[in-house]
């Protein structure tokens, strides 16, 4: 029988986070691919666990870029 504390993260397929993320399985597969976005290989199939997702997901902070030469 597993802990109680290991089956509290959610599995994921590719798809599942695509659609977490808003963006295309590939962008998914891409960024698992490099190793940006953790990922378990288990014989064909990529899974995620959630908190690995968010993980990733706090660490894109959009830095905005300044207007040079513009005044508000």
């Amino acid at each position: 029988m597993i802990p109680a504390h290991k089956t509290k993260d959610q599995i994921l397929t590719v798809s599942e986070v695509a659609e977490l993320l808003r963006v295309h399985r590939t962008t998914v597969s891409r960024y698992a691919q490099s190793g940006e976005l953790r990922s378990y290989q288990i014989g064909s199939r990529r899974l995620f666990k959630e908190s690995d997702v968010w993980v990733f997901f706090e660490n894109q902070v959009a830095v905005e870029s300044a207007v040079v030469g513009k005044e508000t």
